[in-house]
Formats: structure tokens, sequence, C-alpha cells
């Protein structure tokens, strides 16, 4: 009967769709009286309407423009975070026709609140794109919001056309118009879960001789994204249409090719004033770099080291990713300032200065996502490779705490493409390696009061402790206390010891005594214990039944808990949980368990190793029962009973 409800719902819905006059500024009393959504009812906002449609002006300027139209509906206070929005256009570029209005309904009548351009916030992503943000005045649990706005693009910045959102959409109308002459690649993205039905068709002029390919779309209900936990990027899974301009071939004109293939794209790169002619200049830096060399004879390692420490404390980066020196190098080193390509093509520089066999790396971060054919577009950052007997080791000199092939976290994506003297390139992969550990060691004897006193110690290598010094780094005693007794119930800290916080090269090494009042119950005769005590997982992480993504764990890593516990005089053991190991498909992930019985003691050691970087979604049923039967165990107990 339910199911027969909600579809007259969605049947009536859609009828009122159809029939429904989308013009700006006409919200209807039922829009703002709509309690939620009837084809998704968790959905906290929706968009009621979004149309988008694009044309192109083929004067010898060339360009084209983009207009949209959005009204979405804000159920709940959680959904007010949709009343912000944010447009992407080049820079330089215009934004024309903004208008702007909240709806409420206040005792039957239809308030109006409009948002003028003054309330624009600009911000510079970098030297092609800048983003316009603006926020909704008067927003309140059932109003909706609506605006309409056209940008004037350059007729080579093209922009993918979207389908879904991170809510749902009840009607979505896109035509997307396209003249001969720009041959173009036109992708549907294949990781995306709903596949959106589109038309594309050619459309003849008053002139007989011109033609243009018309993309459509006309959908009803489209479902919003499906959150899930351990994602690189959700809008990578966003149903979309990739565009990438190939070439463009006006009326009586010369053609001009954008993107045949990679290496022709690496080639433009590579000639690029800001790139490959920022690498040749070296005079800025020549008597500092001689100098820190001058001491004694350094290896090539040595030699790696300085340069990469001198270049990370004389210049810091102003957050702008590219893979052009547009700020140019010799300025970023005069300010101490730079982007990220201004930085590490530094480091480029000054390492090939010193004979080592340096080159820059192209790469995608993760929310650029993974280049599905050649695209201009495919690489927004660059790095350092350093070439040694086949390996290539990578460097990134903007952040604070990176070290020899710990890059951070978002370029960990993919393959990047290292460009070799002259040009050359080729395909490497930035996937790290080797797990990246993280041990933890607890000493600990129960007390007459079911208190347990001990020592914990714990070590962290590799990317444990590049998100250790991220987080903690320069935290007063006191506060890191508090931080690592977060989580962990009744427990004090104290003598706290921390080694090689700033020694990147070394493991994070943490020490420190403590009493835990929640480790341990007596039931009558017997005691039990928790036998990972503050350390015990109590939820699975992976609790749904499928998966739509894969799982991203940013590097692969080993996870070990080696607990002993001391037995208490008058007590002896009378159960302890069995010892299990469960091995996933092709090695990808290893759990064990395992318990040992020493007389006077009990010795628990668990380790969970995640060899892959990224668990395509095939696997997720093996790291759902692995991350089930951890939980399983650590909620298990070790009884003992008085002897």
């Amino acid at each position: 009967m339910r199911g027969l409800l909600l579809l007259i719902m969605l049947q009536l819905g859609m009828t009122s769709l159809n029939a429904q006059d989308f013009k700006f500024g006409k919200v209807s009393k039922e829009e703002l009286q709509e309690k939620f959504n009837p084809a998704d009812s968790t959905a906290n906002a929706t968009v009621l309407y979004r149309k988008e449609y694009t044309s192109f002006n083929l004067s010898s300027s060339g360009y084209h423009v983009r207009r949209v139209h959005e009204r979405v509906k804000i159920y709940n206070k959680e959904g007010f975070d949709w009343a912000t929005k944010q447009i992407v256009l080049s820079s330089g570029g215009t934004i024309d026709g903004f208008k702007a209005n909240t709806y409420n309904l206040v005792n039957g009548e239809i308030l109006v609140k409009k948002l003028t351009k003054a309330s624009f916030f600009t911000e510079k992503l970098n030297n092609y794109w800048d983003k316009i943000k603006f926020t909704f005045p008067s927003v309140k649990k059932g109003c909706v919001i609506e605006y309409k706005y056209s940008i004037v693009l350059s007729y080579s910045n093209f922009q993918d056309i979207y389908f879904q959102d991170l809510i749902p959409i009840k009607k979505l109308d896109v035509e997307y118009i396209i003249p001969k002459y720009f041959k173009i690649n036109k992708v549907l993205n294949p990781r995306a879960e709903y596949k959106p039905n589109l038309s594309c068709l050619k459309q003849g002029g008053d002139n007989k001789s011109f033609t243009t390919d018309v993309i459509k779309a006309n959908l009803i209900n489209v479902p919003a994204l499906r959150r899930e936990k351990f994602v690189d990027d959700l809008n990578n899974y966003r149903a979309k249409l990739i565009l990438e301009l190939i070439a463009f071939s006006p009326p009586n004109g010369f053609t001009t090719n954008f993107a045949t293939d990679w290496e022709t794209i690496v080639e433009k790169i590579f000639k690029n004033k800001y790139f490959g002619g920022e690498l040749g200049k070296t005079r800025y830096f020549k008597q500092d770099i001689d100098k820190l060399l001058e001491e004694k004879k350094y290896n090539k390692k040595e030699i790696v080291k300085l340069i990469f420490d001198y270049v990370k404390s004389r210049v810091k980066c102003n957050g702008y990713n590219n893979i052009y020196a547009f700020n140019g190098v010799k300025k970023t080193y005069k300010e101490g300032i730079g982007g990220v390509a201004d930085i590490n093509l530094m480091l480029v520089a000054m390492l090939r200065y010193a004979k080592i066999n340096a080159n820059p790396v192209l790469l995608s971060t993760k929310t650029n996502g993974i280049p599905l054919f050649p695209t201009k577009r495919g690489f927004n950052y660059v790095v350092c490779g350093i070439e040694v007997k086949g390996e290539v080791l990578l460097l990134d000199a903007t952040k604070e705490f990176t070290t020899t092939n710990i890059l951070p976290l978002n370029v960990l994506n993919w393959q990047g493409r290292i460009i070799r003297p002259h040009g050359s390139s080729a395909w490497i992969d930035l996937k790290p390696k080797r797990n990246s550990n993280n041990t933890t060691m607890i000493s600990a004897t129960l007390n007459s009061d079911l208190v347990f006193e001990g020592r914990v110690r714990s070590q962290k290598s590799d990317y444990y402790a590049y998100e250790y010094r991220k987080e903690y780094a320069g935290l007063e005693v006191k506060e890191l206390i508090k931080n690592l007794s977060e989580d962990k119930g009744e427990i004090e800290i104290s003598n706290l010891v921390t080694k090689n916080e700033k020694d990147l090269n070394k493991a994070v090494m943490n020490s420190y005594d403590f009493t835990y009042e929640d480790g341990a119950e007596e039931i009558g005769t017997e005691l039990y214990i928790a036998p990972l005590l503050f350390l015990s997982e109590g939820n699975n992480i992976f609790n749904n039944e499928t998966r739509n993504y894969p799982i991203d764990f940013k590097f692969p890593r080993t996870r070990k808990n080696i607990v002993n516990i001391s037995i208490p005089e008058g007590y002896k053991v009378k159960s302890i949980p069995e010892s299990v190991k469960m091995i996933m498909s092709d090695d990808l992930g290893v759990y064990s368990f395992l318990v040992k019985n020493n007389v006077n003691s009990v010795q628990i050691s668990q380790a969970l190793s995640i060899n892959l970087q990224m668990i395509p979604v095939n696997y997720y049923s093996e790291l759902k029962e692995i991350y089930k039967k951890l939980v399983e165990k650590n909620a298990e107990k070790i009884v003992l009973e008085k002897i």
C-alpha cells in the first residue's frame, strides 16, 4: 500500500512538473508548502528546476555564452548550505543578467527578498579561472531560492555539462548548440552510476551549408549522488558529459588544433615559456646554491636533501595549483612566495644545476579527476621527479611536511607524466610503493580497583607520520594529550614524550603513561577484559550492503596493535578469544587477530593491512567482512576467574 501511495505521489509530481510554469519569479505556494521530496524523503534540499542553454558566437573574437536558471527548495536547516552558490568563470570573463531571489511563505503570502550583484565575492583560483560566491538572504526552513545568469567564455574554455548533483533534481533541461566549425570530444562519464538519456542531433539553419550539433537532455527526478565513505572525490562519479575542444575551423580562417594525443599536449606544455622557459633560468639562484654546496663533497642523496630543504625554507606556496609558473621562478625566489609550478619548477632547475637527473612531472589532483582522453585540462599540478636506476623519486616542495616519495595526499591520483629534457615524456605510476606503518604497543597491569595502569609506545612512518605532523606538529603537550585522549573513554595520560616530530626522514614516536578505568568489568567471581583496551574499534565503517564507488584509503597501510596484559594476583585465565586470520583476494588486504596465553600475562596482536591505495568496488564484500570480523573480535572478552 505504501509503495502504491508513493507511486501515485510520483506520478502526480511528474504531471505537476510538466504543467508548471518555471519562468523566473513564478514560484508557487505549492512549492513553498512542500515538506519533502516525494522521490527522496531524506533530501535536505531539492533542485526544483534547472535549465542550461549554451550557444556560440562566431565573430572573429569567438566566444560562447552559457545561460543558467536554477530553482532550489530548502526543507530544513541541514539544507541551508545550498543557499550559498558559486560560479566558476574564466579570468576576465563576464557575468550578465544576474537575478537572485529568496521566497518565503508568511501568513499565506509569498515574500520575496532580492539579492544584488553587490553581494558577490570573487576569489581567484589560478591564472585561468575565478570563482564568484554569493549567499542568499532570508533563508529559512521551507524557503525557495532562485537565480539566473549568463556568462561569456572564450570559445576554447569548454565546461563539462552536469546532469546530477548532491541533491535530487526534479526537472532538468539542457541544450548545448555546437556549430560545425568546432571539432569536440564528447564522453559520458563512465564512472557515474546514473546514466542520463541524451539526444544528439544535427540541425540546419537558414544557410543550408551551416549545420550545428545539438545536445539535449530533458530529465525528470534525477537521483542525488550517493554519499559514501572513503571516496577520492564524489564529483568524479557525477553524471556528466565531458567536453574537450580538439580543433576550431572558423569560416574563411585557419584551423587551430588544440589536442590530438598526450605527446602533442605535453610538447605544447613544454614549449610554453612559463614551463620549459622557466627551467632554463639559473642566474637568480646560482650564487646561493654554489654556497650551499661548497662546504664539503656531498653525495647525490645529500645534495637532493640539501636543495629540497633549502627550497622549502626559502619559498612558500600561495595555494595556486597550476602547471605554469605565471608568477615566474625568479620573482618567486626573490619574494619568497609563489604557486605550485613556480616552486617545483624552481626545484627541478636547482637540482639539474647540481647535476641531478631531475625532471618535472605533470599530474592531475583528485579534485581535477582522471582524464579519460588527451586533454589540456588533464593536468593541473606539477612536482619534481628524480630518476635513479629505473625508479622515479618524487618531491613536492610546496608543503611543509613532504619528503622524498611523500607527496600531498590530493595528488596521489593515477599516473603522472614525466617530461625529460628536449620534451620527451612518459607515464609514471604515482601510487606509493610500500605500506605506511602505524604500530602501537601497550603494556598494562590491572590493579585491585579494576583500573589499568601502563605505558604506551607508538611509531608512525611515511604517510602516517605525514598526517600526524600535519595535524599535531607544534601543539603544546597539554593540547596534544587532550587530542590523544579523545574517544578513549576514562583515560588519563601523563609523561608524554614525542620524538622525531621535526626530523621528516624518521618515524614519529610517542610514549606515555596512562591509567584507564573502562577496560575491565567484574561479574561475580570473574573479570571480563576488553582485549585491546582503549584501542578497540566498535563500529564497522563499511556497513552498507552495496557499494558504488572504489574505496580510497589514500595510501596503502598497515595498522598494528600489540597489547600485553599482566594477570592480577589471585586470578587465572578462564578463556581467551579465538585467533583468526583473513586474507582478501589478490592479497589486497590481510587481517589477523592473535591471542596468546603466557600463564602470567595475555598478549594480543591485531594487524590490518590494506595493500592498495584504491580498492576496486568488486572487492567491497570481502573488505566489509574483514571490518565486520575486526569489530566482532574487538568486542570479545578475555575472561579471568579467581584461583
